[in-house]
Parts: C-alpha cells; sequence; structure tokens
C-alpha cells in the first residue's frame, strides 16, 4: 500500500507480481501498448526500472516480516523474488521489454550479474518499510488475526480512519 501499487494482496508471489507487471502495460480494452508507452487508460506502468524495484520490495515485505519475528522461514519465501525475475527475462522479449530488463538485471556492465543484490536490497528496503510503520502492522495484524477484518477495515487503519 505504502509503495502505491495497484493491488490488496495478503501473500503476494512471483507469478501474481509478473501477472501485475504485465497487466499494468494494457489499455482498458486488454490490448498490449506498444513501444512500452502509458495507455489512455492504462495504469501506472510498472514495466519499468523503478516500478520492478517497488514489486521486489514488496514481494520480499513477507520475508522481512517473518524475519523480524523468527529464526526460522515458515511460510514465507525468499525465492519469489528471483522467481519473478527469472518470469521477466522469460517474456522480456515478447513484452518488447528487453532493454528495460536487461538494465535492470545486468546494469551498465553486461558481466555483471545484478539479480542477487537487486534481491538483498528489496530485502533491506522492505524491512525498513516494515520498521518504520511498525505501529500501523501491528494494528493490521491485530484486526487480520481477529478473523473478522475486511480489506475496508485495513485500509482505514492504513489511512488513519
Amino acid at each position: 500500500y505504502s509503495l502505491g501499487l495497484p493491488c490488496f494482496a495478503f501473500r503476494p508471489n512471483a507469478l501474481e507480481a509478473a501477472v501485475l507487471i504485465f497487466e499494468s502495460m494494457k489499455e482498458s480494452g486488454g490490448t498490449t501498448v506498444p513501444g512500452i508507452k502509458k495507455g489512455v487508460n492504462a495504469l501506472n506502468p510498472l514495466l519499468s526500472s523503478e516500478g520492478i524495484l517497488k514489486v521486489l520490495i514488496w514481494l520480499m515485505a513477507p520475508v522481512a516480516m517473518e524475519c523480524s519475528k523468527h529464526p526460522q522461514l515458515i511460510s514465507s519465501d525468499p525465492r519469489e523474488g528471483v522467481g519473478l525475475l527469472r518470469r521477466l527475462s522469460e517474456k522480456a522479449e515478447s513484452m518488447g521489454a528487453v532493454e528495460v530488463i536487461d538494465t535492470l538485471l545486468r546494469g551498465e556492465d553486461d558481466s555483471i550479474d545484478e539479480a542477487g543484490d537487486l534481491l538483498q536490497w528489496a530485502y533491506a528496503e522492505a524491512d525498513l518499510l516494515l520498521r518504520n510503520n511498525r505501529k500501523v502492522v501491528e494494528e493490521l495484524t491485530e484486526r487480520l488475526a481477529g478473523g473478522a477484518a475486511t480489506v475496508g477495515d485495513c485500509v482505514a487503519v492504513l489511512e488513519d480512519w
């Protein structure tokens, strides 16, 4: 929510993240926007370096949260970030995004693999985001653990209503 992503998933995963990124490139009629340009009715395109980094932070947030509470991961999976990057690499050509993906994953120098650094950075940013919003996260956790919270209740907590 703080990242401005147009979703409200309780358990983000690589497939959902890839769909979110690729769907952001479509107009309301469902056609892909050629040349990675924002269509008239398109969402803010996430198929950019900034957009992909936001989605990586979103994917790493459950890992950061679980690591802050438990010594061993049980329900979150840090491999989701790797899965997203792999899916993006596989679909880059068909989406017309080879340059964006290559620049993000290989940096300016083709001999350097940036994926590991990106994932570490996304984890650190997710951890920082959770720490800076600890009070809101705890209140959301309490409401969700109670079992009666709706999405509207969660948004009310986030918006401080």
